[in-house]
């Protein structure tokens, strides 16, 4: 009778022990965060910088305000005898490429400009007065790297007559833009494979 019962609590030991404590090695997937670089590309303007903008000029004083300012005027450069805005540029990007320059001209009448010549502001009677017309248009520049250009606008010059004057000027550089690839670090998901031990019940009922 003792022995059945020892015999009994032996196999009842070992049943739990094969059923309740791991021994059997299982795969199972997960999901991990990992870090990768990713190319993309971007638009960029071509790097320039404006050395000088002036309207109308000699020769000499030219080169007297590019010896002043630091840069060399390019040598089929030939100035106009009307009235002109001169930008000189400088590409100062690795690719060659066009700057559009965008102005505006403006003259006045003479007489009014002149007795207005010290006024800070203009009412609108006045600036009806001073008659204004308007020069507009756009030039393209085409540099190569470290090129230095000077956009005449226009190219043609504005007939200014004797009854009128220069009365203001304004303009805006527009660069080419060029494609640039770049590098980032992103943030992506992939499966991986581990492993875990579970009792024999659980690997009979679940695999």
């Amino acid at each position: 009778m003792k022995i059945g019962i020892i015999a009994g609590v032996i196999i009842l030991t070992a049943a739990l022990i094969i059923c309740l404590i791991p021994l059997k090695e299982v795969a199972y997937a997960v999901t991990v965060d990992y870090e990768d670089t990713e190319t993309y590309y971007e638009t960029e303007p071509l790097g320039y910088r404006e050395l000088d903008s002036f309207s109308g000029a000699t020769e000499d004083w030219l080169k007297q305000r590019a010896a002043l300012y630091g840069y060399e005027l390019p040598d089929k450069l030939v100035l106009l005898p009307d009235w002109s805005l001169y930008v000189v540029i400088q590409n100062l990007d690795d690719s060659a490429g066009t700057f559009q320059v965008r102005y505006t001209l403006t003259t006045a009448d003479k007489e009014a400009a002149e007795r207005q010549m010290w006024l800070h502001e203009r009412t609108p009677e006045e600036y009806e007065e001073l008659d204004r017309k308007y020069y507009e248009g756009s030039i393209g520049l085409h540099l190569e790297p470290s090129e230095i250009g000077v956009a005449i606008c226009p190219p043609e010059g504005v007939y200014i007559a004797s009854d009128r004057v220069p009365f203001d000027h304004s303009h805006e550089i527009i660069p080419d833009a060029k494609e640039v690839e770049k590098q980032r670090t992103v943030i992506k998901q992939r499966q991986e494979t581990c492993y875990r031990k579970v009792t024999l019940l659980d690997y009979l009922l679940h695999y």
